[in-house]
């Protein structure tokens, strides 16, 4: 548990002095994202998805999105994740940047539809290519670095 809010911490930490200075274009990586993938690779589905929740409410605290909505994503993010690592090959790098890559797809386009639920409506096309598309691919290729370090043995032990 205590590994668990360190990674948070850190992870917010990057998030919001590092990142900013990383950003092309006004897009910015999801880090709170690549945590969530990252923990949900080796836990249950149970357990990632309380994961995600824990993060996306954490996320949700920090930013000015509506509270719950990057909760729910994150949420289903883990759950998504714990579920399809075990039908693909995730021991691989080439397997987990795939379905990093797909993660950050689901979550934009499950944002997305959450705000449109609410009426917050944006243009779908001109959202998807010129945020969410560019977000995923600038967070996958930043999780690849993340995804590539070792592990400490306290988070391994999380889905445990």
């Amino acid at each position: 548990m205590i590994a668990f809010l360190l990674a948070l911490l850190g992870v917010c930490l990057l998030q919001s002095a590092v990142v900013p200075r990383l950003a092309i274009g006004g897009i910015r990586p999801d880090l709170f994202l690549v945590l969530t993938f990252g923990l949900s690779l080796s836990a249950g589905p149970e357990v990632a998805t309380v994961v995600g929740f824990l993060v996306g409410l954490y996320q949700d605290s920090l930013s000015g999105a509506p509270l719950g909505l990057n909760a729910f994503t994150l949420s289903l993010i883990g759950f998504l994740v714990s579920q399809m690592s075990r039908q693909v090959r995730t021991a691989e790098l080439t397997g987990r940047l795939g379905l990093l890559f797909l993660a950050g797809l689901v979550s934009g386009l499950t944002t997305l539809l959450v705000l449109r639920f609410f009426q917050v409506s944006r243009p779908w096309t001109s959202t998807l290519l010129w945020t969410v598309l560019p977000g995923t691919i600038y967070t996958t290729i930043l999780g690849a670095g993340f995804l590539a370090m070792p592990k400490p043995k306290a988070l391994r032990r999380l889905g445990r």
